[in-house]
């Protein structure tokens, strides 16, 4: 049984880090495969025919960052101008010998996109979907999270523990985790449900937003199902792709995404559950850092 990890990296200085954990945490890596849409500024575009890019100097921007504070004690922020990107595949398959054979074996497979043309991250998943080449599971996360020891055959147990299988959906919100790649290990703690929904009176496009309600105790003998899927992980048999294929006409979105995809889901078929165990750790990023975000 293989499994397939769509990942979409928007300028993402963390995705070969990602890629590490995943393939150094499975318990069978020869089954993992990945599929990325690499979303990078890799310079100045000098000839679209000829595709050649100058990437010399400072071609490219940060995301927006915090340099101060004004007269009246608000914050000040700018874009400043930075190198290429780094290419976190080339990373990935070039620094370390540990991970060049996954690459050796066509286990890796990648478009790369200019920034310029990204069209947001519902569109990017649905490039990363059309990588897919067979694998028996597919499991869509972002690209900058850790992995726990056997992350793989773990989940599908947990998967064959739900009352729908085969047509279920693991998915749920990572907790959080900060500071280095290297220096932090996943500690597997009881899972929380994606069963809260709000809307917020002051927003001015007032839409549905999900969030995580109550954890698990440790003594459920199954995992709950719940009523979403969160896009930055959800864990799935492949047939998900045949019964529920991305929808490639939702550019720029963000806000949306996943309540279109939980109903497209469940209306097919496919029931949503909570997994009993985080096994990923997921880094949330605070804004104006300097990291580019794809609305900027």
């Amino acid at each position: 049984e293989s499994v397939f990890l769509s990942l979409a990296a928007y300028r993402e200085h963390l995705l070969s880090d990602t890629m590490q954990y995943a393939f150094r945490q499975a318990k069978h890596p020869e089954k993992l495969y990945v599929g990325a849409v690499v979303q990078n500024c890799f310079g100045k575009v000098i000839d679209d025919e000829g595709r050649v890019v100058d990437a010399s100097g400072k071609p490219c921007k940060t995301g927006l960052e915090v340099v101060g504070k004004n007269a009246a004690g608000r914050d000040q922020t700018k874009l400043s101008d930075a190198p290429p990107d780094k290419n976190g595949i080339e990373a990935f398959c070039n620094e370390n010998d540990e991970f060049r054979q996954y690459c050796e074996n066509g286990q890796i497979r990648v478009l790369y996109v200019h920034s310029s043309e990204s069209l947001g991250p519902a569109v990017a998943r649905y490039y990363a979907s059309k990588l897919w080449g067979g694998e028996t599971y597919f499991m869509q996360c972002d690209s900058h999270l850790q992995f726990a020891q056997d992350w793989d055959a773990k989940y599908i147990a947990e998967i064959k523990a739900t009352s729908n299988y085969p047509k279920s959906v693991l998915s749920s919100y990572p907790p959080g985790f900060s500071g280095h790649m290297a220096q932090a290990t996943v500690h597997e703690t009881p899972g929380s449900r994606l069963c809260y929904c709000e809307t917020l009176e002051n927003d001015p496009n007032p839409i549905v937003r999900i969030n995580s309600g109550s954890g698990y105790k440790g003594d459920e003998p199954r995992p709950t199902q719940i009523p979403f899927i969160a896009a930055g992980f959800f864990f799935a048999r492949a047939e998900f792709l045949t019964d529920v294929p991305f929808d490639p006409y939702l550019p720029w979105c963000f806000m949306g995404e996943e309540i279109a995809l939980s109903i497209r889901a469940w209306t097919s078929g496919w029931d949503i559950y909570a997994p009993r165990v985080n096994l990923i750790a997921h880094q949330y990023r605070p804004g104006r850092l300097g990291l580019p975000k794809f609305w900027e």
